[in-house]
């Protein structure tokens, strides 16, 4: 694995700034480790892991702390460097959020998540399946291109094998889900409006 493509660790800034930002968020709500390990479900030793900067925390486990806080799982997303131009995204100044559990990186292309358009860059490891847990928790129209791999791709009864170069478009309150086909990682685009991840 090249260092790129590592797992992030505690000295990463991904997991520091998400570590930060769920200690922020609550202060903010006035509550203790206790209260957001009751609400959340999710252990009070790996909530304060999660915030010292310690541990990166598993997606479903993300999914959960955003939950209790009433926020989007694209609020973890690492901050970028200010830009001069709110319409540009520089390469080398994405916002990221890293799943070590999953091996997902996400990259955000559009400049933030408060307008009416969120476009993704998703980097899928080779076996990734999320079809245990399928999405179909949000009211979005998405539209997702396969820019490398091969995907299969289930959207309610129906399901489609996408190669690089197709895309796929459907309505996120539908049960979906997807696996990467072969032994080489997928990158896709997804766009969604309006911006609910």
């Amino acid at each position: 694995m090249s260092a790129e493509n590592a797992p992030p660790n505690a000295a990463d800034p991904s997991v520091e700034y998400m570590g930060a930002l769920i200690h922020q968020l609550r202060e903010s709500a006035g509550m203790t480790l206790t209260d957001l390990s009751r609400v959340a479900g999710v252990s009070q030793g790996l909530l304060s892991q999660i915030e010292r900067g310690r541990g990166n925390p598993a997606y479903l486990t993300l999914l959960k702390i955003a939950k209790a806080f009433n926020v989007p799982v694209g609020r973890f997303f690492t901050q970028a460097e200010e830009s001069a131009d709110n319409r540009v995204v520089r390469a080398d100044n994405r916002r990221q959020l890293q799943v070590t559990d999953r091996g997902l990186v996400y990259e955000l292309l559009t400049p933030t998540m408060n307008g009416e358009l969120l476009v993704l860059k998703v980097r899928v490891p080779s076996g990734y399946s999320n079809e245990s847990v399928p999405f179909n928790h949000h009211r979005a129209e998405e539209c997702l291109f396969v820019l490398e791999g091969t995907c299969f791709f289930q959207v309610g009864d129906d399901g489609y094998t996408l190669e690089a170069g197709d895309s796929i478009t459907y309505q996120g309150d539908q049960p979906h889900w997807f696996r990467v086909v072969g032994d080489a990682e997928a990158v896709i685009i997804a766009t969604m409006t309006p911006p609910v991840f």
